[in-house]
């Protein structure tokens, strides 16, 4: 079953491929798996899931590399920089196949699922043990296209497991429209035959609705200008029946807006979870873990780590006021030295700014301080000025932080690949480019409820939104606060083709100011903020930070550039990527994507 002990298990069972000699370059899609398979095992409903289960753990997505291309833009210090400064090149985006391995082919992945769907086609399990798990496979294939397509356009379409003894391999790119028209097809398919919830050891497993909500993502996708720049409203038109049939459904089926946004990470298998991949912490079950805490806390309270993950000023600057309002507007009132004062709840929420409560490690009332050469932190991995609360655990230990894989430790926190929020917004999105800006703004509305932004006198800032542009902004920057630091910008700006809105990287650096400085001393005169009287309390403990005159008479501020020399140029070319070296010179029919070198394959087709 899909849980943390039980989802450990390998598979063991698995495909019988012959690998072929050939001189034709054919040998991409001749994937051996070094397992070996007996056809018997589709009558046997506990192999079956034992091979479903390795499916998961191949295809479902792990928490983001950090500084990775796809997780790449300006909310955060850990970027690619050949990304940002337009330094790709063909062979820089591999995610389809780098080699043929079980891990770094994706075809792999793909012949897994066609192996299975064909299998249980013919399987003499009753119809009410083998649906469930073929809706599985179907909706795991789709997932599988689904990431190639929205970074290559175009793939090969392969939908059935190929004899590798004769038929020929050269297969060529299948154009856009069609990759989707497969992927919404085996969504279908798989919703048709998932429950509507799972219980018990089979917690995380996909649910019927999920699969409709992925439906609507991929649709969203298709209609979105990275493959629809000539904004073609059928397209539009399909993506928001599907939306709204994913969007009903999941609320039927008990899909929620979960009600303490903070807590969102922290919270396992709550109802706005619809795709996650578990993890856990404990040492009985190696390699099931997550380094993540230990890379976003603080120096102070991971045993030296942190220095990763940490939110930039260009993102802070994102979230409205308490109502909704964006900080630029004349009724906004806001004050850029005291930020974080009259803002959406959820910056609090999840950024840790200078002198913000952040109980880290179970201490209550603990305040994190990131003021240039503060005792505890170390400097050089005060990068930004902020830290991430949003995707750690304040309840564990600086010692428990860290994960080995052999030994366990971390925070054992589960990927949330897609949550419901998402959906919501998905269908907004849908709503708005469809006429339908009433309805857009109802769902926006749903959002700023749950995050505690008040109503004000602008609709908790709705108002603003006057026409199908104006909300188009306003959703789309709703995306990046309620899915900051959640690996989502990257995506959304490639989808709607705004990458030129990512701007250079910013931070915020807060120094001492005289009598007030960093350390400890014994210099007449000064102040030193972190040096504890006899009581323990020292003197940045008791100062009334949210009062101006105190915050000021103790720190200067200064916004500063992370690019240093380097220019922000991101060119056109990374909406569709370049097939890499090993997976275009797999066979002599793949054709490369236009823009690129050599390239003829049109990604809008």
């Amino acid at each position: 079953m899909y849980t943390k002990n039980k989802f450990l298990k390998l598979a063991a069972v698995s495909l019988s491929v012959v690998l072929l000699a050939t001189a034709c370059k054919k040998d991409f899609f001749e994937v051996e798996d070094p397992n070996g398979i007996d056809s018997q095992i589709w009558n046997d409903a506990g192999a079956v899931d034992l091979f479903l289960n390795r499916s998961y753990d191949l295809i479902i997505p792990n928490w983001p590399t950090v500084g990775g291309i796809h997780t790449t833009s300006d909310e955060t210090n850990s970027v690619s920089t050949a990304f940002l400064y337009g330094q790709l090149v063909e062979n820089s985006v591999t995610d389809i196949g780098g080699s043929n391995s079980i891990t770094n082919n994706r075809y792999f992945d793909i012949r897994r699922c066609n192996v299975a769907i064909d299998g249980l086609a013919t399987s003499l399990l009753p119809a009410s043990v083998k649906d469930p798990l073929l809706g599985q496979f179907y909706f795991l294939r789709a997932f599988v296209y689904f990431r190639l397509v929205s970074l290559y356009g175009g793939v090969p379409l392969i939908l059935k497991a190929q004899d590798l003894t004769g038929e020929d391999l050269n297969v060529p790119r299948s154009k856009s429209s069609e990759v989707f028209a497969a992927i919404a097809k085996d969504l279908d398919s798989a919703a048709a035959k998932l429950p509507a919830l799972w219980s018990g050891n089979n917690v995380g497993r996909i649910t019927k609705a999920t699969a409709m909500a992925f439906k609507g993502k991929a649709l969203l996708y298709w209609a979105s200008p990275q493959f629809n720049p000539n904004n073609d409203a059928d397209r539009w038109a399909a993506a928001y029946q599907a939306n709204k049939a994913a969007y009903d459904t999941g609320v039927a089926h008990g899909y929620i807006l979960f009600p303490a946004y903070a807590n969102i990470w922290v919270t396992e298998d709550h109802r706005e979870v619809m795709l996650v991949r578990k993890l856990d912490a404990i040492s009985v079950s190696p390699g099931r873990g997550t380094n993540n805490e230990y890379v976003t806390r603080p120096a102070s309270e991971s045993n030296n780590g942190g220095g990763s993950n940490q939110p930039t000023w260009n993102l802070v600057q994102a979230y409205t006021n308490s109502e909704g309002l964006p900080i630029t507007h004349p009724s906004a009132n806001y004050d850029q030295v005291m930020f974080w004062q009259n803002r959406d709840p959820r910056l609090e929420a999840s950024i840790a700014y200078n002198g913000s409560v952040w109980p880290l490690s179970g201490k209550a009332g603990r305040k994190q301080w990131s003021y240039t050469g503060v005792l505890e932190e170390q400097a050089a991995k005060i990068v930004t000025g902020f830290y991430c609360k949003k995707i750690t655990n304040p309840s564990i230990t600086a010692t428990q932080t860290q994960y080995n894989s052999n030994t366990g430790g971390g925070s054992g926190m589960d990927w949330i690949e897609m949550r419901f929020a998402e959906v919501v917004i998905n269908l907004a999105e849908c709503a708005n480019e469809t006429n339908r800006l009433a309805e857009a703004k109802d769902l926006i509305r749903q959002i700023r409820v749950r995050a505690g932004i008040k109503q004000g006198s602008f609709d908790f800032g709705l108002d603003v939104a006057t026409d199908a542009a104006s909300m188009r902004t306003l959703i789309l920057n709703e995306r990046q606060v309620e899915f900051a630091m959640e690996g989502k910008r990257y995506w959304d700006l490639r989808r709607t083709r705004n990458l030129h809105l990512i701007s250079a990287r910013q931070s915020l650096k807060v120094t001492p100011r005289p009598p007030y400085y960093a350390g400890t001393g014994t210099v007449a005169g000064r102040i030193y903020l972190d040096m504890a009287n006899a009581l323990g309390v020292r003197p940045r403990d008791t100062a009334n930070l949210n009062n101006k005159a105190v915050y000021s008479a103790m720190f200067t501020v200064a916004i500063a550039s992370l690019e240093g020399s380097n220019v922000i140029s991101i060119p056109n070319t990374y909406y569709h990527y370049a097939l890499p070296n090993f997976f275009n010179q797999a066979t002599y029919t793949m054709e490369q994507t236009l823009g690129w070198s050599g390239g003829t394959f049109d990604p809008l087709k």
